[in-house]
């Protein structure tokens, strides 16, 4: 049983589902637990899983551990694998009061932020924890869980996504909403909030007039004060979160992710996969994703003068942008496969089960 409180808008949702797609088509057989009436159910039902809508609300571990023992009491699995923080700590709560029969299995998507104790309690419950770069595993190792449970899988590239075609009508609806024009050069981010204000700081320093797409943080008030302070030679958009942006990775010359907190990144994975020159943080699994002047950059996270540093040399050198670009395809298509994930996952599985 995989569990996700998360419906939409994360990269781990669709890792998570992916991974489940996948192995289902591998012969394990998945029951999906995710909220009701959200865009993950729907993509996994149209998939083929089966689906077990329930809502995990936040600080309810309690009612939450009580509505998935329900389930499982109806619906036995062999394995329960925790995909998010909800349900982390809904079943390790299950599992601590002898109320879990089956294995749990613990994925780690980001960087962790909770408390060393927590993380404690997870690795003494939990038959196995599952991080997604070699830089959660150090930062889960240090907050006390066990290193002898942890393991590394990193998420995949789903290809079907990035190698869908791009209608010339699809492209030109996002030339509009970006309100694209050939007199500035185009970069991004695609993210969620996370430290786009050092970007923005850092286009003072980008004599090179661009236009900055944030897709990703709608109306965000403290991001608007700082694009208000930009030169006038600069143009930035602010976009809403939406799943449907790989139209907009072809009018993007760049693709920036400043973020501390990337277990692996989803978003700069596929920007990678489409040879795209990426630009991102020093830090989490950025680095464990990037080699630094190899198949991307990598800035010093809160740094606006390293951006813009950055960001000028690629703008600046189409050979190093295509050198970049085509490294960074090589990487993500050859050495972050899905099926490599989902085999993974499954070999982890069956080696639980045969110990136990």
């Amino acid at each position: 049983m995989q569990v996700l409180h998360q419906g939409s808008g994360a990269g781990s949702v669709t890792s998570t589902l992916h991974l489940s797609l996948g192995l289902q088509r591998a012969g394990i057989q998945i029951r999906f637990v995710c909220p009701p009436g959200s865009e993950v159910e729907a993509q996994a039902r149209a998939g083929g899983l089966e689906v077990h809508p329930i809502a995990l609300e936040p600080r309810r571990r309690l009612s939450n551990a009580a509505r998935l023992h329900s389930l499982l009491r109806s619906f036995p699995v062999d394995v329960v694998n925790s995909q998010s923080s909800r349900d982390r700590a809904a079943l390790s709560w299950l599992a601590f009061t002898g109320r879990l029969s089956a294995p749990l299995v613990v994925t780690r998507r980001q960087m962790p932020r909770t408390l060393a104790l927590e993380n404690w309690l997870v690795s003494r419950v939990a038959a196995r924890v599952i991080a997604v770069s070699p830089s959660v595993a150090d930062a889960l190792g240090r907050r006390g869980t066990s290193r002898k449970k942890l393991a590394i899988i990193p998420n995949g590239l789903i290809t079907s996504r990035v190698d869908s075609p791009v209608s010339a009508i699809a492209l030109e609806e996002w030339r509009r909403r970006i309100e694209w024009e050939p007199s500035r050069r185009t970069i991004g981010v695609v993210a969620r909030r996370k430290d786009q204000a050092v970007v923005l700081r850092a286009l003072g320093e980008v004599a090179t007039p661009v236009r900055l797409v944030l897709a990703g943080v709608g109306s965000d008030a403290v991001l608007k004060r700082e694009v208000d302070a930009i030169p006038s030679r600069h143009a930035v958009v602010m976009l809403p979160f939406t799943p449907h942006v790989r139209p907009l990775f072809d009018l993007l010359e760049i693709s920036l992710l400043p973020s501390r907190i990337e277990g692996l990144s989803q978003a700069l994975l596929e920007a990678m996969a489409l040879g795209k020159p990426v630009i991102a943080s020093a830090a989490a699994g950025n680095r464990d994703l990037i080699t630094n002047g190899v198949d991307g950059l990598l800035v010093e996270p809160l740094e606006p003068s390293g951006w813009a540093q950055a960001i000028t040399a690629v703008l600046s050198d189409s050979k190093l942008a295509e050198r970049l670009g085509d490294a960074a395809r090589h990487t993500a298509r050859n050495r972050f496969p899905l099926d490599r994930t989902v085999l993974a996952t499954a070999e982890l599985y069956r080696s639980l089960l045969a110990s136990t």
